[in-house]
């Protein structure tokens, strides 16, 4: 009697199958076996979409932490930019440098850019963010631009994140910026894959800015009372008797796109968007529009999302990580309740709360991830 090729196959699985349930029993009966779990929660080998356990773990840690109050033993250096040859809008900045005390030079360190507010200057948000602290324990260089001059009306010292001649590559105050930051690679020993930058309210919007117009010169943003980039000034509520306006996702994300071909980079560095839910100077639509336009630009899915939540300082907050971590193509967004617009869990100051999470630590634990 012949067997059909069906058949034949049929028993050797048959055969195999047995085999294989054999040798399970075999070792399932051994008492001192043991073996160990497969952890899928952290693959080597594939992006990963959620944030791994231990960085959820460090960032509950460094929200809770205090600013320290130990004199630091660090340099500040005191710089100038000249005006670009040839360019209307640019103008001399001023701007402090904060070296650590065991800085070497030769040694390559990572830099943090630090952007102020309207109404501040660069030692205001030297004094409230603590990050020269940050900077002598992790060992970076911190660079405070000032804005400095300007000629067009606007309130105190703000950055002109609304202005087109100041966002765009090669022209303005976001030029300057990076004139800036060239300036400090050459006197200092600094690391060009890690370059940062983040900045408060006018400084945010000039963050989000210089993310687009300089594509690969940073590695990651941070904006804290930020918007989008290009929005109208009425993007954010400074007097009582103009509503908010914005401009459409689709208009602000080939705005973006058009500046970024333009300027020849082709990258948008990873975001980390801050905003509290009760600031009634930027909105909190404005933080969620900033998000937004990460999340289209970089085609990542909002269902993409793990979220972290816990209560700081008698302030509640929650952060959100959408995409894939450790990535370029990722966006964080750290939101908090209660707190007016400001610095978050800064040091005393102008335009900080010293209540909610110590976001210079997150800012820091999020460009260091």
């Amino acid at each position: 009697m012949f067997l059909s090729m069906r058949d034949k196959l049929r028993g050797a699985f048959q055969r195999a199958g047995s085999y294989l349930k054999s040798r399970w029993q075999k070792l399932r009966d051994q008492p001192d076996l043991s073996i160990p779990a497969v952890d899928t929660a952290i693959k080597v080998d594939t992006l990963e979409l959620k944030p791994p356990r231990k960085f959820d773990a460090q960032l509950r840690e460094v929200a809770a932490l205090e600013h320290s109050a130990e004199p630091l033993s660090g340099q500040t250096h005191s710089r100038s930019c000249l005006p670009m040859i040839g360019s209307w809008f640019s103008r001399r900045r001023d701007y402090l440098v904060y070296t650590p005390a065991d800085y070497v030079e030769g040694e390559p360190l990572p830099v943090v850019v630090v952007l102020h507010g309207c109404r501040q200057t660069d030692d205001d948000i030297r004094a409230i963010s603590g990050f020269d602290a940050i900077a002598e324990r992790e060992r970076f260089i911190v660079v405070y631009p000032f804005v400095t001059g300007y000629l067009s009306l606007r309130n105190k010292n703000c950055w002109a994140w609304w202005m087109k001649q100041h966002i765009q590559a090669g022209s303005g105050e976001v030029e300057d910026i990076g004139r800036i930051i060239k300036q400090v690679q050459e006197e200092f020993s600094v690391d060009p894959k890690r370059i940062h930058i983040t900045g408060l309210s006018s400084g945010a919007g000039m963050t989000v800015a210089a993310l687009v117009a300089h594509g690969s010169l940073f590695a990651s943003g941070a904006s804290v009372a930020g918007v989008a980039y290009d929005e109208t000034a009425r993007a954010v509520k400074t007097v009582s008797f103009l509503s908010v306006h914005y401009r459409s996702l689709g208009l602000i994300v080939k705005r973006m796109r058009d500046q970024i071909a333009l300027n020849g980079h082709g990258r948008l560095a990873p975001l980390l968007v801050i905003q509290s839910e009760a600031d009634e100077t930027v909105p909190l639509q404005a933080g969620l529009n900033l998000r937004d336009s990460w999340l289209a630009f970089k085609e990542i899915n909002p269902a993409e999302v793990t979220m972290l939540a816990d209560t700081t300082r008698g302030i509640n907050w929650q952060y959100q990580h959408y995409g894939q971590f450790g990535t370029d193509k990722s966006v964080d967004f750290l939101t908090v309740d209660q707190l007016s617009h400001g610095w978050i869990g800064g040091l005393p100051g102008s335009y900080s709360d010293t209540r909610g999470p110590n976001i210079s630590e997150v800012i820091w634990l999020y460009f260091n991830r």
